[in-house]
């Protein structure tokens, strides 16, 4: 399976030899999830002049 493939790829990249597959399905949630999150900051328009927070004091 694709995903079971990428899990795995990510696994041996973090040293990880032996990932039981139970593991498998929380693992696709989290990484879903985290690319959900990335969507959404790459999507955000900012401004092209930047502002201090409202109250900050150095």
């Amino acid at each position: 399976m694709k995903d079971d493939m990428e899990i795995r790829i990510l696994a041996a990249a973090s040293g990880l030899t032996e990932l039981p597959a139970e593991f498998y399905p929380g693992i696709r949630f989290n990484l879903d999830l985290l690319r959900s999150y990335g969507a959404l900051v790459e999507g955000l328009e900012l401004s092209d002049r930047l502002e201090p927070a409202f109250e900050y004091e150095p």
